[in-house]
């Protein structure tokens, strides 16, 4: 497929950027527990991946360095992890070596998915396509290579955050507590300061609708910050959570855990496609 401009320039940031990611991505294959995002909350308090998934076929969309493949091959799923950018699978394809757990790692884009229809139980992406690619194109891709009922989760960036992120030379300014772009028709950044790489948020209200107009019922969307314990949920059947059992720093110097008491730094859908 002819490539965007905004994923040349991703593919490329992501070339320079694999060699930071290489030691996080061995803690995490190393690791049997799970953690999650920025504040790295555990698994048991998120409860992102089925707990069994001996015999499923699992996708996870902009594995980078293939971490969370691992932990869902752990689990027993047949795993295939997707990404555009070699070095970031070069890594990967390494760690699967070390490990040998079988899973397949691909080269290719979320917004154009080389798998049939309807061929996998469960996809997940942590700040892979969730935050790279086009939402109006990665989303119904997914929702074509699920089976129905069968769930979708991602995580990326709370659209507060964004809203909050200083539009400044120095990428590791802090979040501010005044808001710095405008949250109605958030959509498209273009991160000028660093390598130029385009990240993709939207409104609530957006995510909602895309969502359902590909098929899929909101089960849960967490909103996740760093201050210590504090936790209120929903009964709705579309609920909304906010979950701060974190710990209390970040490797990312924008993540203030101070501004992340307050405020939710990220967010995760699960999702779960029409039968």
């Amino acid at each position: 497929m002819a490539l965007e401009d905004y994923q040349i320039l991703n593919r490329e940031a992501w070339q320079k950027f694999a060699q930071e990611y290489i030691e996080p991505a061995e803690r995490g294959w190393k690791s049997v527990d799970p953690h999650w995002g920025i504040w790295q909350i555990p698994e048991t308090k998120l409860e992102l991946l089925p707990y069994d998934l001996k015999g499923k076929k699992c996708v996870e969309i902009g594995c980078g360095a293939g971490y969370v493949s691992s932990w869902m091959a752990r689990r027993g799923a047949e795993v295939v992890g997707i990404d555009p950018t070699p070095n970031q699978l070069e890594t990967a394809r390494s760690l699967e070596k070390q490990y040998q757990l079988g899973i397949e790692f691909v080269e290719g884009f979320g917004e154009k998915l080389p798998f049939p229809d309807s061929c996998f139980d469960f996809a997940i992406s942590e700040y892979g396509a969730s935050l790279w690619a086009n939402p109006y194109e990665w989303i119904p891709e997914a929702a074509r290579v699920l089976k129905p009922g069968s769930q979708l989760v991602f995580m990326t960036n709370h659209a507060f955050a964004i809203c909050c992120l200083p539009d400044e030379e120095d990428e590791n300014a802090p979040l501010s507590e005044q808001l710095q772009r405008p949250y109605l028709g958030l959509f498209k950044n273009k991160w000028e300061f660093s390598l130029d790489e385009v990240e993709f948020h939207l409104p609530h209200g957006d995510w909602i609708k895309l969502l359902r107009d590909n098929g899929f019922v909101i089960e849960r969307l967490l909103e996740l910050g760093a201050s210590p314990e504090s936790r209120s949920s929903s009964k709705a059947i579309e609920a909304a959570e906010t979950i701060t059992l974190c710990t209390p720093s970040s490797r990312y110097g924008w993540a203030d855990a101070e501004w992340a008491s307050k405020w939710p730094t990220e967010e995760v859908w699960c999702v779960r496609l029409c039968n």
